[in-house]
């Protein structure tokens, strides 16, 4: 399954809403990076295995089932998660970019790639159109959540 959309962060046409700067939408992703929980309500706990200037290695609990993924850091850019398939669990891949489209615009383009066939059947394509719509509004979540962080002056 492949699903891409973007979510828009600063709108130049919207003058009520303060304008959030490249390095502050870039430390509230840091800040899901380093604290997933907060985005994620089903994660109930996350450890860094390993860390460098390039990646993050975590072990991912979720309650009924752990998982590990690994977190590129592509500075001030974007961030690709990845994961591997594990028994039921499709292997999965999600790239958060921040993107300039326009001056005075910012957006956070969400690219999700994964091995789940959405082709496979009725059954399926109805299940990934779950899956598409459940991602969407975690993404809003998650520039909402960042927002906040931002404008209460928090740095990670």
């Amino acid at each position: 399954m492949q699903f891409e959309h973007v979510v828009v962060v600063n709108d130049p046409r919207e003058a009520l809403v303060a304008p959030l700067s490249r390095a502050q939408v870039w430390a509230g992703l840091m800040w899901r990076v380093e604290d997933p929980c907060v985005f994620q309500p089903s994660l109930v706990g996350c450890e860094i295995i390993t860390r460098s200037n390039t990646r993050v290695e975590r072990a991912l609990d979720f309650g009924s089932f752990r998982m590990r993924d690994t977190v590129h850091l592509l500075d001030q850019q974007a961030l690709r998660f990845e994961s591997e398939a594990d028994g039921a669990r499709a292997a999965a891949q999600l790239t958060i970019s921040i993107e300039i489209p326009i001056e005075g615009a910012l957006v956070l383009r969400f690219a999700y790639a994964t091995t789940f066939d959405e082709s496979a059947g009725a059954a399926d394509a109805e299940y990934a159109g779950y899956i598409k719509s459940a991602y969407r509004a975690a993404d809003i979540d998650t520039v909402r959540l960042i927002r906040e962080h931002a404008m209460r002056g928090n740095a990670h």
